[in-house]
């Protein structure tokens, strides 16, 4: 009958199979010696970060989910190490201690065999006392050159920005990649591990400083958004009402922001990424809010958030260049690369509040994540390229608290135009004083709790994960000729559109096609994304276009915007 032992021999150990087959196996499994080449697969249990400090997890096996903050460069070093002694010239043989910085663990005795004269004893008659068989224990040796080198990488992950419940700091633990685990990762990365807790010691100033380690034999990326299933089939219906239905589930305590929340939805959903030759164009769709004080850009943030897989809420106050982008770190005599916001948020959603409170520096450095989705840096002689992917929806405030319809965008916001150019959609939220509007927003208030949503918060979320990730909408001839034909009559009727405004314009309608769950960008998704643009814009081609903006909108009127636009 196989024994624990034996099963724990094997190269890769399923630690499923070992509790079925040795059930009391949790109890000492402890005690069991592992090497360190061999892999851990299917780990069963699982581990927060906290619970390795509140439980002496020590010598176990844990399971945690995190994201890499930190990422320092692969390195060498030495398991075994090789010293010559320099009496009897014995070659000794060791296995560094990870514990100790992969040195030795206590100080060496050369433990060979070598034949020694008798030293003379007076109270003996004889004065030749012969020669013995006895260990060398001599403490002198001389260091040879390492053979049998590995690589390894130093990571720090803390728990995923999700997790982390307000007004609690996360916490973090060191983690050490060896063989082919190293460069698997990278900061930013959401990663499982799995591995041993060890403990590192070094003497800092006659003082013990003792710091837990995770030495890793299992590691997964999951950067890739899970698809959630048991979506309805009524959510499925491609109809005006079921779109409708979509937008009033979001944010419902909110009143007449409904081509804001249509915007919103727009922007967490989505375009394409298309790749050719290497090059790739982005699918993320960045949006700007820039309304007066009380209403509702930070509530609109704050639900984005809630409904994506994931995502990173900054405020631009509290905020530096490094916490968006990315830092260096030296620890020791070592480099390290930390992640900033833009990069713990990659293929998830980054908010940042009062943007336009982010100093001059801090906007310029975001600019190659807006378009490129990628930040690049160089210092301490490393160079690096993260990723970036990430869909930036910002709100600021206008400079003089009021928005001043006869200035422009650039002047209102306080933002350079190559940085308003990187956002497809950017509205002004104002506060307007009109009796019939405020009578509507008390009525909505007092009869909130009143009205049903049509879609509960999780559905709502299992929707836009589901739509994102399955539908990949193509357009037809004539919906590229109607993108075109507008997209140079707004050229030529204002200065301040660049060529970026064509990429938006595509992926806002792929977004939309999405919204409703089609494989086909029709009328409909190119009309209603035109009326967004143009409720900013303001280039009068279409008087009517707000009437294509609300619940109530017929296929008579998109089919009247339609041909208008094919005749401009």
């Amino acid at each position: 009958m196989e024994t624990i032992k034996e099963f724990c021999s094997q190269e890769t150990i399923d630690l499923t199979e070992l509790l079925d087959k040795f059930p009391d196996s949790s109890e000492y499994i402890d005690d069991l010696s592992f090497q360190q080449t061999q892999r851990f697969v299917n780990i069963p249990i699982c581990f927060k970060l906290n619970k390795i400090a509140e439980i002496n997890q020590t010598h176990k096996i844990v399971l945690i989910k995190g994201t890499v903050i930190r990422a320092g460069i692969a390195k060498s070093m030495s398991k075994i190490l090789s010293y010559r002694c320099k009496e009897c010239k014995f070659v000794t043989e060791v296995q560094s201690c990870s514990s100790n910085y992969f040195m030795t663990e206590n100080q060496l005795k050369c433990q060979n065999i070598v034949i020694k004269q008798q030293k003379y004893n007076p109270f003996f008659k004889q004065k030749f006392q012969g020669f013995k068989k006895q260990k060398c224990n001599s403490t002198a040796f001389e260091k040879l050159e390492d053979s049998k080198l590995i690589d390894y990488q130093e990571i720090k992950i803390q728990d995923t920005y999700t997790t982390i419940e307000p007004g609690t700091i996360s916490n973090n633990i060191r983690v050490m990649l060896e063989g082919e685990f190293v460069n698997s990762c990278n900061s930013g990365d959401d990663v499982i591990i799995g591995g041993i807790v060890t403990q590192r010691w070094k003497m800092i100033k006659q003082i013990p400083q003792i710091t837990l380690w995770i030495d890793c034999k299992y590691l997964r990326l999951q950067n890739q958004l899970k698809l959630l299933q048991n979506i309805d089939n009524d959510q499925l219906n491609c109809t005006f009402q079921h779109r409708n239905q979509v937008i009033n589930s979001f944010i419902p305590e909110l009143c007449n922001q409904w081509q804001v929340k249509l915007g919103t939805l727009l922007s967490l959903i989505g375009g394409v990424t298309k790749s050719n030759n290497g090059i790739t164009v982005r699918g993320d769709s960045h949006l700007l809010l820039i309304g007066e004080p009380g209403t509702g850009k930070s509530t609109f943030l704050r639900n984005a958030c809630t409904i994506s897989e994931k995502s990173i809420y900054v405020n631009g106050i509290g905020t530096t260049q490094a916490g968006l982008t990315l830092s260096f770190v030296k620890e020791g005599s070592d480099w390290m690369i930390e992640a900033g916001a833009l990069v713990m948020a990659d293929q998830g959603l980054c908010c940042i509040d009062e943007f336009n409170l982010l100093n001059q520096q801090s906007q310029q450095s975001i600019l190659e994540a807006l378009e490129q989705q990628t930040i690049s840096s160089s210092k301490a002689g490393i160079s690096t390229k993260l990723n970036a992917r990430t869909t930036i929806i910002a709100a600021c405030n206008p400079v003089e608290q009021v928005y001043n319809s006869k200035l422009s965008i650039q002047y209102n916001s306080g933002l350079s135009t190559p940085l308003l150019s990187r956002f497809d959609q950017i509205y002004i939220l104002k506060d307007q004083h009109d009796y019939e509007l405020d009578k509507q927003l008390c009525d909505h208030i007092f009869n909130l709790n009143n009205n049903k949503q049509n879609y509960t918060l999780k559905q709502l979320k299992q929707y836009i994960i589901y739509v994102k990730n399955t539908f990949q909408p193509i357009m037809n001839e004539d919906c590229q000729q109607v993108i075109q034909k507008y997209f140079t009559f707004i050229r030529q009727s204002t200065q301040q559109v660049t060529a970026r405004k064509l990429e938006s314009l595509i992926r806002l309608s792929e977004a939309h096609a999405r919204l409703c769950s089609k494989r086909f960008i029709d009328e409909f998704d190119v009309v209603t994304v035109i009326a967004l643009i143009e409720s900013t814009q303001f280039t009068g081609i279409y008087p009517e276009f707000q009437e294509c903006l609300t619940e109530t909108v017929t296929i008579d009127k998109i089919q009247e915007m339609w041909n208008h636009l094919k005749n401009i």
